[in-house]
């Protein structure tokens, strides 16, 4: 998108004007791939939470393994 005015902005999403701030804030702060990442590590960890390839793993290192796979 080459124009960057807010109600170019919040027309182009579809949203209220009032929140493109937050958007754009939002879009420098957290990189797409980094974004996408933490997702799967999360699909990763509920499939495990549930019993799908990790026999019983306590729910507390499932945790600390979220954890040190997000902000490490």
């Amino acid at each position: 998108m080459s124009d960057k005015n807010p109600r170019s902005v919040a027309s182009a999403l579809k949203v209220n004007p009032y929140f493109v701030n937050e958007y754009l804030d939002a879009a420098r702060n957290y990189p797409m791939k980094k974004v996408s990442y933490i997702i799967g590590v999360l699909r990763e960890t509920d499939v495990k939470s549930k019993g799908v390839g990790a026999n019983a793993i306590p729910q507390g290192d499932l945790l600390k393994e979220l954890l040190v796979k997000i902000l490490g």
